[in-house]
């Protein structure tokens, strides 16, 4: 591996006019929290006379340079550097709303690069997911809406924070003494890669020891370096399909889509701490041009890694359920298409954005219900080609299966291994199959009945018990399917006996329940608040003046509730305990009906 290392403080960095950084497209969003941000703009203030201060490393891949522009691909690095150019950026608006010209003018040479031939270009150019929005932030456009909420952070906190505060605090000098720190004592040691596979493995061994990278930055790493080996082609196409595969998962977790997408290859469960090396593995044995690389050896197979259930029940691994993965050996161009391909379905089902509206309101169940263990046979089914109806019919099997197995407490471990070993259905009939494996895990109706009237919806399950009082309030409007409770913003899961009763501010909104619920009210009241009989969904505010029937004062209000779950309310003259206990059993019956087995 040949590398050069360079100590350049942020001039020298900037200052070769023909060279300009590139943030590839393979590169994830600007994501900066507002206290890393803060620290570095914290260390560059503190620095002293004569001193100097490390910002960090930049790995580029550059090749031999030449006469014209010569672009850098900036393998690791970008959020800090990205991070200098909105500060650079950002001062120099300021400076010409100040009226300071030729220091305007100082910074806005330094953000370009000038080849000999040809008009000046951006100094860090962003070919990333985030180039339209970085592009709209210099502009100050306010006309639009940023999806990248650190973006949008980091040019507010410097605009209206940073520079703004400095302004106020300490008149214009002390921006021009901070800019002359972040040029001309920020240290960046640059390390310039010529090949592109020693970029990879430089990167993997910077951050081996110390930093918290997720599994998506090591996987990524990894399929690029090992690209690189295999030639540029290869590289280039690697690098195209992470993009792609970006794009698929904007705003979505892409450390949970590399966990179920190998357990839907491996149809076993995969633990977080196990998505790298599990990837690693599949990749040198699925690969088939990795079959030639001489370190192929160091990844163990994975029929020979321990996978020890988490919750202490060891999951017997079968040779043969390996087995499909180990065999198939495939090419890399189709490795990384089916790997876009499984991120596309994987995308449309965490958003629920489908081209079917049935299928998108199934998804949004599922997601209300906390079943994310379902994502990666859903995605298995997806992408292996299962057509809308049968899809539905799995979808509305499988809400069923989990709202049960879910307010029964069953454990969570299984059900994810379920869903793994499910992933060996076949995608174009997966009815019976899926069937059969429900019937054995799914709970007894006597025993669903027992947990649902008794279960505690709390305030990290509300989207939960929201979806089982819509499904409730569907089924009492007949076959108008079309009457769905959709979560308009005003409508809101409402506690009819409060969630607090003996505070002040309680008495003054709600009204004195502790006194009309009697003397044991303290004691019964965390049992019964957040029990399904004490829910219903409602639209607006109440204000309730205290009384000694509070209840019969949002009886008013419930009373003009078109929602039918609400409305009913109003026909009661009390709402006591054991009101809440009769009513929760009264919906555990109908919910037996509604969440059928299968």
């Amino acid at each position: 591996m040949k590398f050069t290392p360079t100590s350049l403080t942020i001039n020298q960095l900037f200052n070769s006019a023909n060279e300009q950084y590139l943030i590839p497209t393979y590169q994830s969003r600007y994501s900066w929290t507002q206290k890393q941000i803060w620290d570095l703009i914290e260390d560059v203030g503190q620095i002293e006379a004569g001193d100097q201060h490390l910002l960090g490393m930049l790995v580029c891949l550059a090749g031999h340079h030449k006469a014209g522009l010569n672009q850098l691909e900036v393998v690791d690095g970008q959020q800090r550097l990205t991070t200098i150019v909105i500060l650079l950026e950002c001062i120099r608006q300021r400076f010409e709303k100040e009226g300071l010209v030729d220091a305007a003018r100082d910074i806005s040479m330094l953000l370009q690069a000038v080849p000999p031939s040809g008009k000046s270009e951006e100094k860090v150019l962003l070919d990333s997911i985030d180039a339209e929005e970085f592009k709209d932030h210099v502009a100050e456009r306010t006309d639009r809406t940023y999806i990248n909420e650190r973006l949008y952070d980091a040019f507010r906190v410097i605009r209206e924070e940073a520079i703004e505060d400095a302004v106020k605090d300490y008149t214009i000098k002390r921006i021009q003494e901070f800019v002359y720190k972040l040029r001309n004592q920020a240290v960046v040691v640059r390390l310039d890669v010529s090949e592109a596979r020693d970029a990879f493995k430089l990167f993997e061994t910077i951050n081996n020891r110390g930093l918290r990278l997720s599994p998506t930055d090591i996987v990524k790493n990894f399929l690029l370096g090992n690209a690189a080996r295999f030639g540029d082609k290869p590289l280039n196409q690697a690098r195209k399909s992470w993009a792609e595969l970006l794009q698929h998962l904007d705003g979505i977790n892409t450390d949970a889509f590399l966990r179920y997408y190998l357990m839907s290859l491996l149809r076993v469960r995969v633990k977080k701490v196990e998505v790298v090396s599990r990837f690693k593995s599949l990749f040198m044995t699925q690969v088939a041009e990795a079959a030639k690389l001489p370190d192929r050896h160091n990844y163990p197979d994975t029929e020979d890694s321990e996978d020890d259930d988490e919750g202490g029940n060891g999951e017997e691994v079968s040779n043969g359920e390996l087995e499909v993965a180990r065999t198939e050996v495939i090419g890399f161009s189709d490795f990384l298409e089916r790997l876009v391909q499984s991120a596309r379905c994987y995308g449309e089902i965490e958003l629920a954005k489908t081209s079917d509206a049935r299928i998108n309101r199934h998804l949004r169940n599922l997601r209300m219900i906390k079943a994310a263990q379902t994502n990666g046979f859903l995605m298995h089914l997806r992408a292996g080609g299962c057509d809308d109806k049968q899809f539905r019919e799995v979808l509305k099997l499988t809400e069923n299966f989990v709202l049960r197995r879910h307010v029964c407490r069953e454990r969570s471990n299984e059900t994810e291994s379920l869903f793994a070993r499910l992933c060996s259905v076949d995608p174009k009939n997966p009815i019976e199959e899926t069937k059969s494996a429900y019937r054995e895990l799914c709970p007894t109706d006597d025993k669903f009945k027992v947990e649902f009237s008794g279960a505690a919806f709390t305030s990290n399950l509300i989207e939960r018990a929201r979806y089982c009082l819509e499904r409730i309030e569907v089924s009492k409007h007949g076959k108008h399917d079309e009457l769905q409770v959709l979560g308009a913003s005003d409508v809101h899961v409402e506690h009819i006996m409060p969630q607090k009763i003996k505070t002040k501010k309680v008495r003054e909104e709600f009204g004195d329940w502790a006194s009309y619920l009697g003397s044991s009210a303290e004691s019964q009241h965390p049992k019964y608040v957040d029990r399904i009989g004490n829910l219903t969904l409602f639209a607006g505010t109440l204000n309730i003046e205290a009384s000694n029937n509070p209840f019969a004062r949002k009886k008013a209000a419930y009373r003009e509730s078109s929602i039918l779950l609400t409305n009913e309310l109003a026909k009661r003259s009390n709402f006591r305990f054991k009101d809440i206990e009769k009513r929760s059993t009264d919906l555990a019956e109908l919910a037996v009906k509604l969440w059928p087995r299968p």
